[in-house]
């Protein structure tokens, strides 16, 4: 059992936490638009974190070397998967759909581990889970219209399918491997895996790699803010505050209640979208983000724990 006060301190934290990652997608959004590439965006926001991030590990020393070699290929997974996998796979999704729509899409990760769980484990789900997964199914018909066959760009509905893919293999494997590494030194070491892998990528032509600091205009809100400011903004605030923030809400009310207060992430995002980029969703996307919310909470809450960490 938790103390009160640290359980309102930590709900205070897990809600700051989830609306600062909320303005990673229209920061990175407003970045793309103006001429930069999804993955120079995914490289310069988890390159500049990890520099932070390990900036802090070596103040802090929270035993960064015993835990790499007690748990490195774990952290390496979560470095290629949840961290570069999932980025470039959300900031190529944006650059086709809003990002509120996106980030719906990327959260069936959580579903995709009860299927997998289910088909190839022959572990069933429990009836809660089996309706909130159903539930969620069903509003993604009800986001991408599909009674209009398929309203949305698909090549976004690919990319943020991908995203969630990159998502739940991580929770699998991070699963099966009752990985014990402290949050913090999990963050900051899976940022810096996954910069050299962005990196790596593009250096071998796979991902097309431009960071424009030459661009004539970021918009956001109607204002040109630079890309200096908006860059800053992905780095210090939606992603290293936003981290910080959630590591210590999760030590405060623990990962299962941590991870459902994260999905007001979905809110903070659409209206950091509606608010910055002027992104409006639809009646139907409403609908449907309801219904996926719903059914991800109710998939999440039947079990017991959920992963260390964030994927963004």
């Amino acid at each position: 059992m938790y103390p009160e006060r640290v359980l309102t301190a930590g709900l205070g934290l897990a809600v700051f936490s989830a609306l600062l990652f909320g303005l990673s997608g229209p920061l990175a959004k407003a970045l793309i638009e103006s001429g930069w590439s999804a993955n120079g965006v995914v490289l310069v926001r988890l390159g500049g974190a990890a520099v932070v991030l390990l900036v802090v590990l070596a103040v802090l020393r929270p035993g960064v070397i015993a835990a790499v070699r007690a748990d490195g290929p774990a952290m390496l997974l979560y470095g290629v998967l949840a961290m570069a996998g999932v980025q470039v796979a959300f900031f190529n999704a944006v650059r086709y759909l809003p990002v509120s729509i996106a980030l719906l899409l990327e959260y069936l990760g959580p579903v995709l581990v009860v299927a997998w769980v289910w088909l190839v484990r022959g572990q069933p789900p429990s009836r809660r889970t089996l309706l909130g997964g159903l539930a969620a199914l069903a509003g993604v018909a009800v986001v991408v219209e599909i009674w209009t066959g398929l309203g949305l760009r698909w090549e976004g509905v690919v990319w943020a399918l991908a995203a969630a893919f990159c998502q739940a293999s991580y929770f699998l494997m991070a699963d099966r491997a009752k990985a014990a590494t402290p949050p913090l030194v999990l963050a900051g070491v899976g940022m810096s895996v996954g910069t050299v892998t962005v990196a790596l990528l593009g250096v071998a032509g796979l991902l097309p790699l431009v960071i424009d600091t030459e661009v004539t205009a970021v918009m956001l809100a109607g204002t040109d803010v630079g890309w200096f400011v908006t860059a800053a903004m992905l780095v210090l605030v939606a992603t290293v505050l936003a981290y910080l923030t959630g590591v210590t809400a999760i030590a405060r009310i623990g990962a299962s209640r941590a991870s459902l207060v994260g999905l007001l992430e979905v809110v903070s995002s659409g209206l950091a979208s509606w608010l910055l980029l002027s992104e409006i969703p639809g009646p139907a996307q409403l609908a449907g983000g309801v219904l996926i919310l719903g059914g991800v909470a109710a998939t999440q809450s039947a079990h017991a724990a959920a992963p260390p960490t964030r994927s963004r």
